[in-house]
Parts: C-alpha cells; sequence; structure tokens
C-alpha cells in the first residue's frame, strides 16, 4: 500500500474540515484551561460533557441510521424530516424531567448539538445528499461561529462554566430557519410522506438501538468525567486535570471518523474496503500517536506547566484512544449489515464493564485507576468486534 492509497485529495479536503473544527475546540480549551483556574476549567469540562453526552439520546441514533441505510434521494430527505419531528417531539417529552433535575436550562444545547453540530442528524443528512466536499464547508461554518461565540463569552465577558451553553440560544434560531427554508425547496409530497411514514415506524425499533450504541459509545468517552464527579473529593480540579490530557488524545479519534465519512458509500458495497480502511487507520493512528506524545510533552514544558504531572495520565489516555480508535470502522460495518441489537448488546456489556473498572480501580488507584479501565474495556469491545465479524460471516 502507498502513500496516495493512504492519503487522498478526499480525505484531505474532509480531513481538513474535522481537523479545522477539532482545532478550534482546542484552541479554545487550550486558552480556557491556560487562563481559567482548574475549579472553572473544571466546571466548563462537566457542563460541556454534560451536553455531548445527552445530545445523543435526542439525535436517537439517526445520524448513524442516516448514514447507514439510505439509498436514494427520497429515503435521505424524508428520513432527515422524521428525524427532525422527533427530536422536536422528544424535547418536549423531556421538559418536564429537565425540569425535575434543574437541568431545563440545557433543553437548548442539547437540540443543537443533536440537530446542527458536528456529528449531529444535519452533518449525516449532508453528507449522504450532497458529499463530502460540501458538507466540510458545513462543518467548518458551524465550528467557526460556535467556537467563537464560546472565546468571546470567555475573553470579554468573564463567562466560565456556562460558556458551551449560550452560543447554542444564538445559533439554533438561525439554523432552524436555514434548514426551514431549504424544505421549502425539496417539494415534499404527500403521497411520499405518507410512504415513508409506514417506512419510519419500522425503523424506530432500529433507531432505539442504535441512540443506545451511540449513547453507550459517548460514555466510553466521558465515563471516566462522570466517575470523577461522584467519587473524588476535589471534582473540578481532577475534571479538569483528565480533560486536559483527554481533549488532546482525542485528536486520535479524528482519523477513523474522516476515514469512514469519506468512503462510508463505497464501505456500503464492498468489503475489500473494510481491509483496506482498517490498514490506513492502523498506519496514521501510529504516526499520530508518537506525534502527540512528543507534543503533549513540549506544551507541559513550556505553556502549561500545571499540568505538569498528567504526562503519565496522558500516556494511559492515548493507549486507551488508540484501542478505541480501531472499533468505529468494524462497529460501522456491522450498522452497515443491519446487526443494531448485536451491536447495542455488545457496547452495552462493554460500558457497563467500564463503569465497574472505572469505580473499582478509581477507589484502588485514584485516577490512574479510571485510565487504566478504559484500556481493559476498549480492549474487549475491539476483540469482541473482530470476533463477531468472523464468526457469523459478516463479509458476506
Amino acid at each position: 500500500m502507498n502513500i496516495k492509497q493512504v492519503i487522498n485529495k478526499k480525505y484531505i479536503l474532509y480531513g481538513s474540515s474535522i481537523v479545522l473544527t477539532r482545532g478550534l475546540e482546542m484552541l479554545v480549551l487550550f486558552y480556557a484551561s491556560y487562563h481559567l483556574s482548574k475549579q472553572d476549567y473544571g466546571g466548563l469540562e462537566f457542563y460541556k460533557k454534560l451536553i455531548e453526552v445527552v445530545s445523543t439520546l435526542f439525535a436517537f441514533g439517526f445520524p448513524a441510521l442516516i448514514l447507514s441505510y439510505t439509498k436514494n434521494k427520497n429515503s435521505k430527505i424524508y428520513l432527515y424530516f422524521f428525524s427532525l419531528f422527533f427530536v422536536l417531539m422528544l424535547s418536549v417529552v423531556s421538559i418536564p424531567f429537565l425540569h425535575y433535575f434543574n437541568y431545563l436550562f440545557l433543553l437548548i444545547p442539547f437540540i443543537f448539538y443533536a440537530l446542527f453540530f458536528t456529528g449531529g442528524i444535519t452533518q449525516s443528512y449532508f453528507l449522504v445528499l450532497r458529499g463530502s466536499d460540501w458538507t466540510s464547508f458545513y462543518k467548518i461554518g458551524i465550528s467557526v461561529l460556535f467556537y467563537t461565540a464560546v472565546f468571546v463569552l470567555i475573553s470579554n465577558f468573564g463567562i466560565t462554566d456556562m460558556a458551551y451553553v449560550y452560543p447554542s440560544y444564538i445559533l439554533t434560531p438561525f439554523l432552524s430557519a436555514w434548514i426551514f427554508y431549504e424544505y421549502k425547496h425539496q417539494k415534499i409530497s404527500f403521497y411520499i410522506l405518507k410512504k415513508y411514514t409506514r417506512l419510519f415506524k419500522k425503523l424506530l425499533w432500529s433507531s432505539f438501538t442504535l441512540v443506545a450504541s451511540t449513547f453507550t459509545n459517548m460514555m466510553f468517552l466521558y465515563t471516566d468525567i462522570f466517575v470523577l464527579k461522584l467519587l473524588s473529593e476535589t471534582p473540578n480540579v481532577e475534571i479538569a486535570n483528565y480533560s486536559f490530557a483527554l481533549n488532546i488524545s482525542n485528536v486520535l479519534l479524528l482519523i477513523p471518523y474522516t476515514l469512514i465519512q469519506v468512503d462510508i458509500e463505497k464501505l456500503k458495497k464492498s468489503v475489500n474496503v473494510l481491509f483496506e480502511l482498517h490498514k490506513k487507520i492502523w498506519i496514521l493512528l501510529l504516526l499520530a500517536a508518537l506525534l502527540l506524545v512528543v507534543s503533549y510533552k513540549f506544551i507541559l514544558l513550556h505553556f502549561f506547566v500545571k499540568y505538569a504531572d498528567t504526562f503519565m495520565l496522558f500516556t494511559l489516555i492515548l493507549a486507551a484512544k488508540f484501542i478505541q480508535a480501531l472499533g468505529p470502522l468494524f462497529g460501522t460495518y456491522i450498522l452497515i449489515k443491519k446487526k443494531f441489537n448485536t451491536n447495542l448488546k455488545i457496547n452495552i456489556f462493554v460500558l457497563i464493564l467500564n463503569i465497574f473498572l472505572s469505580y473499582y480501580l478509581y477507589l484502588q488507584i485514584g485516577i490512574y485507576g479510571v485510565a487504566i479501565a478504559s484500556i481493559f474495556s476498549l480492549l474487549v469491545r475491539y476483540l469482541a468486534f473482530i470476533i463477531l465479524l468472523r464468526r457469523n460471516n459478516y463479509y458476506a
């Protein structure tokens, strides 16, 4: 396999949009971690993670369903229409629960992340309808607006833990109006709408299994944070330390998601693409991991001295992220094969394992135990995916 097979112009364009959006997020988080106290930065990270996790429930698995199920233009347009409607109905239903737990102020951020932000329903819709090039510009535009607002709130208005909450209130009305304008030009047919209503009802169970799988995938990222919030005597400080290392190591996840989303249509048609992507992901992950280790040590020495004691923690988290980055390709292929329940069972089992291990190991060895629990749990999931594919002949 030569370098041209590993990297092509579509990977570069779509990958650049992901790197840019992720880069903007990292710049804002670096700014916040540098200028805010660990106490304030930990609070900001907690709300950020909470929004990201709960918004996966609001999205209800539709981003993955749109990517893996849709074949023709009508299926893409009408499934997106029903997805929007379902999210709005789910939002209304959630109001009493959010009010009871004093989180009603997060309703708009939950909707914004589920519908419009990177990884949301709208991004998946544009990806299958208009391709990766067009979606790249959408991702860049949304990210620039959002992270600029976060930066301004922190730097000019002294907002700390709520800096990831308020931008959603600003952007959601404009994006809603834009989507409404887009749909006016699609000329929705009542007859076709009725036809896809029946299909959508049949797909709801698949959506439920997908949202459960997506939720468990998100919890793999953030179980650590919630365990620290629950058990630590200084939760915001330990969340700040863990999040600082976690945010940088999460860069590894950009590699599989970029390659998978660019080649999603090819992956639906040929198993050979699965093997090719697996090789590419391995090569790029090894290079990226080495670069991240060197970069992390450099920034600790020269810029973020107050996080100097997190290097060992970072190496453990990076190992967990390396293993995690190997899993999305196989998970996506299993979804393409419509094995939603199987995917769900694997993810739920490993999530429960991760929660118990994180709880136990934190009590034994502290914050390092949480990272070690992630390594072991994610390795179990990766091996389970490989065994599943081989035993059940999903390659066919």
